[in-house]
């Protein structure tokens, strides 16, 4: 199940499967300093979540639709460029109307599929478009003459708020015995 949960939602998440079950034998404990363990939780699940959409396979998260936050510029050679938001990870699809179906994405811009968008012989057109990232520039090959609204698919790293898929969850175990001397 996808879920997008805000930092409280993961945070009791992270509670249930990070900390040691307490046991309770009828003794009154009360701590008047040491680690600030609410810190510490949320520093680690934070690194967790940052190794998890960077190198995790994209079931284990939720891709969002960032579609409407991209304003497309045409160019003169005929391809249309566009910057991604900042918070953007990795794009997944990319669709437009008119295409006949979801672009190629290549995020490198020296791979051959790339270079072949070069020349106007050799790119993507309407029936097989090409998007290219470069950084945070979107290239896109063919746009249709008249485009209408474009849809990209995307990993994002939002500040509060996690997607993921509910199976990324029993990672965590796996994490905290990684960091665990």
């Amino acid at each position: 199940m996808k879920l997008h949960l805000t930092e409280a939602q993961l945070l009791q998440e992270w509670r249930l499967r990070y900390l040691p079950q307490p046991v309770n034998t009828g003794a009154t404990v009360t701590v008047t300093g040491g680690y600030d363990m609410e810190a510490i939780i949320k520093t680690r699940m934070r690194d967790w979540y940052s190794r998890l959409v960077a190198a995790a396979d994209p079931a284990m998260l939720a891709p969002v639709e960032i579609g409407d936050r991209i304003t497309l510029l045409r160019c003169a050679d005929g391809s249309a460029m566009a910057t991604v938001p900042p918070e953007t990870v990795k794009i997944m699809e990319v669709n437009m109307e008119g295409w006949a179906k979801p672009a190629t994405v290549t995020a490198d811009p020296q791979s051959r599929t790339a270079i072949r968008q070069r020349s106007p012989y050799s790119r993507g057109n309407t029936e097989s478009p090409v998007v290219v990232i470069d950084g945070t520039t979107m290239r896109i090959y063919s746009p249709p003459p008249d485009v209408g609204s474009i849809s990209v698919t995307a990993l994002v790293d939002e500040h509060d708020i996690y997607h993921l898929d509910s199976a990324a969850l029993a990672t965590i175990q796996s994490f905290y015995s990684e960091i665990t001397p």
